[in-house]
């Protein structure tokens, strides 16, 4: 009794929340124009998902929502090498079937009734049974259809539609609710027993259907109970088209579309990808990513002749700090050409894409944004990463990656002793990711891993692991960089989800413990194979660079505020490579930052012979003599660095600033005005500009 006045007491709000929600849905049905509400509303309201509705119903403009509409339809085309949509073209064909042929008894729409909602749903049955003017029943259509159990229905089954009381239009008839009597035109003092019997004698067809939809399950024509089942095979049939729809895609356009261009939003397309680091002799994180694309989203040009089939990769990287702090923020464009015998690969199994980057120690979340250019379609990839301080003193486990091959490259490739790191390629041994760990009972799985810090007395076990329960170890030496290769037999195993673990053991001789532990995930499928890449593009950067490890440390630690460690690093990369010039540019920024203008100077005026029209570098040896209180030479350089591209705040406030120093105010006032145009909350500039006199900012 208590909880019910409970739940009375709680009614008025329960409902209030309940009609506000149904008002807010209801609000931005009615803002959107006439056909978005349409095509929501009526041609696509038994087809659309939850999620992809919500989404739709988010989207603020017009554009935005063609768009929308347009990637809808291609998720289910059924045939994408063909330039029509099967798909709508037969959905559309049916609404029109349904208002023409199946509203007739009613004044509602044929879509909006029973029989259009399912034929809309599931197309033209294999048979239909009319019982139209029997006297002993009334009107009623039995309808039979061949399904698809993939998409949870049975391989056979009835549809009923009946008119109750043999008037108004025709309903869906549900064996549990409505009973067999309901099919009856006198019903009084029978049961489900004699309504059956009724039923059996004009068809056994329509008896059988009475009690249960399903052909593959025997009726009760004896007891007459009807089937639960029915139910919930009609609940089944009404979410059959949203069972197959990813709907990834949306979810996708709401996340990243502020980060790709309008013709991508739509067009997201499922990848695989994994995440490694390994370290660099210098002591730098290298962040190795795979990114895999199945060949029903990977899409390609060809010439006339199909000799060479092209696509461009635009791909953008960012990894931020838990606070967003943008710390690595790089785009870079690929041309991708493949033979056709490389075609070939990518059409039956994965196209891959792998590279990589260094990364300073830090907590991030790192994406890499991939678009293709043919389609306009995009993958994501991304991962928490936590990067630790490698220290040669502290000998140290990089993550472990599981590899389905290695192999040994031919040519000038470094050997593993020169501590190059390349794309999953260490030395002179290239390794082949296993993106996401899966493998076969029987595979190889070659484990990769890097003891940094460790000496060749090191060694380093690998268990493979079921819950607490080890299934097998190896025991492996170190290689040259602490590079440590080696392999486990995945025999005689049982499919599931394991784990690999590695321990760093100290040298033979001291104190025996375990000095440092990495482990990772592996999947063994029941499969007879794992699907692998049929063609693997491989990016990367040349560590071997002088100072180009160093200044990339340098300007990360940088845009972290860690200004003392940027500056060592690009001292660092300076003594290694006094002529590079990015390093060169980055330092001087910290040197202004700190008010030395020499060191700025020092580092900046070699480079004005070789780079006259570099912005940075005529910018900032104008800031430098800005401070320096060399106001002329400041003038003249600030102004070179207008000419060469839209400058910053900073650099026009220090315009400004000198022009006033030197007595020339109207241009002070100018230049104060354009750079409020850039950025208008700056209280400073503005208090300065009302001394001046100024009447405000010019458009």
């Amino acid at each position: 009794m208590m909880m019910i006045m409970m739940l009375r007491s709680l009614l008025p709000v329960i409902l209030g929340a309940v009609l506000v929600s149904a008002a807010a849905a209801d609000e931005r049905v009615d803002r959107l124009p006439e056909e978005h509400k349409t095509w929501l509303e009526q041609d696509v309201v038994y087809i659309i998902t939850e999620r992809e509705r919500e989404v739709f119903l988010s989207l603020e403009t017009l554009d935005e929502r063609n768009r929308f509409i347009e990637a809808f339809w291609r998720k289910r085309d059924s045939n994408r090498t063909t330039p029509e949509n099967e798909y709508r073209v037969e959905h559309y064909r049916r609404i029109e079937y349904a208002n023409t042929y199946l509203g007739r008894e009613t004044y509602r729409e044929g879509w909006r009734t029973d029989r259009g909602r399912y034929y809309i749903l599931l197309g033209e049955p294999r048979e239909i049974q009319r019982y139209d003017g029997y006297g002993k029943i009334v009107s009623t259509h039995l309808w039979f259809y061949q399904g698809d159990p993939l998409m949870g229905v049975p391989s056979f089954f009835y549809l009923l539609f009946f008119k109750r009381n043999d008037f108004g239009e025709f309903r869906l008839y549900s064996p549990v609710v409505d009973g067999p009597q309901s099919l009856l035109t006198q019903q009084t003092g029978l049961d489900n027993i004699a309504a059956v019997t009724v039923l059996d004698e004009i068809s056994p067809e329509l008896a059988t259907a009475s009690l249960s939809y399903d052909t593959g399950e025997p009726p009760d024509l004896i007891g007459g109970r009807a089937s639960v089942g029915s139910d919930a095979m009609i609940a089944r049939i009404e979410e059959s088209p949203k069972r197959a729809i990813r709907t990834d895609y949306a979810d996708a356009a709401l996340r990243y579309g502020n980060r790709v261009s309008a013709d991508y939003t739509f067009n997201y397309v499922p990848s695989r990808s994994q995440f490694s680091v390994l370290v660099d002799p210098s002591g730098t994180a290298i962040v190795l990513y795979s990114i895999e694309i199945d060949p029903e989203n990977f899409s390609t040009e060809s010439d006339e002749e199909k000799s060479k089939f092209y696509t461009t990769l635009d791909l953008t990287i960012e990894a931020r700090t838990p606070e967003g702090v943008l710390v690595v923020g790089n785009d870079k464009e690929v041309y991708l050409e493949l033979s056709p015998s490389q075609m070939r690969g990518v059409q039956t199994r994965p196209f891959a894409y792998q590279d990589q980057f260094p990364l300073v120690p830090g907590d991030y979340m790192v994406s890499v944004i991939l678009r293709n250019r043919v389609l306009r379609q995009y993958a994501v990839a991304e991962a928490e990463l936590s990067i630790p301080n490698f220290s040669a003193s502290t000998p140290q486990l990089a993550d472990i990656i599981l590899a389905y091959d290695t192999s040994l490259v031919d040519g000038d490739a470094p050997d593993a002793a020169d501590g190059f790191i390349r794309t999953y390629q260490l030395g002179n041994e290239r390794i082949e990711p296993a993106t996401g760990s899966v493998f076969v009972i029987d595979d190889t799985v070659h484990v990769v891993t890097q003891a940094f810090g460790a000496s060749s007395e090191h060694r380093v076990t690998f268990e493979l692991v079921s819950g607490d329960e080890v299934l097998q170890t190896i025991t492996s030496s170190v290689g040259p960089n602490g590079i440590v290769i080696d392999a486990m037999k995945l025999a005689n195993m049982v499919g599931g989800t394991y784990e690999i673990r590695a321990r760093l053991l100290s040298p033979p001789g001291e104190t025996p413990e375990t000095l440092s532990e990495r482990s990772a995930p592996i999947t063994i499928s029941p499969r007879s194979f794992a699907t692998r890449p049929g063609f693997v593009y491989r990016r990367g950067f040349d560590s071997r660079l002088p100072g180009l490890l160093s200044a990339m440390r340098g300007e990360q630690l940088s845009k972290l505020g860690r200004f003392e460690e940027a500056r060592l690093a690009l001292e660092e990369a300076i003594a290694a490579n006094p002529g590079y010039v990015p390093a060169r540019v980055m330092l001087a920024t910290i040197y202004l930052r700190a008010g030395d203008a020499d060191q700025t100077l020092e580092l900046l005026a070699p480079l004005e012979e070789v780079l006259p029209n570099e912005y940075d570098v005529i910018s900032g040896i104008g800031l430098g003599r800005y401070v320096k209180g060399e106001y002329e030479n400041a003038v003249d350089y600030l102004e070179r660095a207008r000419t060469l591209r839209p400058p910053t705040p900073l650099v026009l406030n220090a315009l400004a600033d000198s022009y006033e120093r030197l007595g020339n105010i109207d241009k002070a006032r100018e230049v104060y005005e354009r750079s409020l145009l850039l950025d208008s909350d700056q209280g400073a500039v503005r208090e300065r500009l009302a001394t001046l006199g100024a009447s405000g900012v010019k458009n």
